[in-house]
């Protein structure tokens, strides 16, 4: 009676297995299996593994999250007040230059009425 034993896969499963793990083929059984490396897991390794710190490494992420997108919020609004006062600001200068102008277009024609 034959015992069935596994074998290391061929060429043509060369990248059958990702991050590391081993491919190996039971000649009865059609598709070929992966052993796996520490800290992965799945049909082909292809999940990382790790028990103790991957619900840490989910709220790091969620944290980092939540302060980067106040901190962008910030810049935003900040950027927007500084233009909208370096609008206004511009507005009223240019008003008080256009004033400028009438009163001096204004005093020179008076001028000018004097002197005929």
């Amino acid at each position: 009676m034959t015992t069935d034993h596994e074998e290391p896969c061929g060429p043509s499963h060369r990248s059958f297995c990702l991050n590391g793990g081993l491919c190996y083929v039971i000649p009865t059984i059609p598709s070929p299996f992966c052993r796996c490396i520490e800290n992965y897991t799945g049909a082909r390794c292809e999940e990382i593994f790790l028990p103790s710190s991957s619900i840490q490494t989910k709220s790091d992420l969620f944290t980092a999250f939540v302060a980067l997108t106040v901190l962008l919020g910030t810049l935003i609004l900040g950027a927007l007040y500084f233009l909208c006062r370096k609008g206004h600001l511009q507005r009223a200068s240019s008003v008080q230059y256009d004033i400028n102008l009438v009163e001096t277009s204004s005093t020179s024609v008076h001028h000018g009425h004097g002197e005929h």
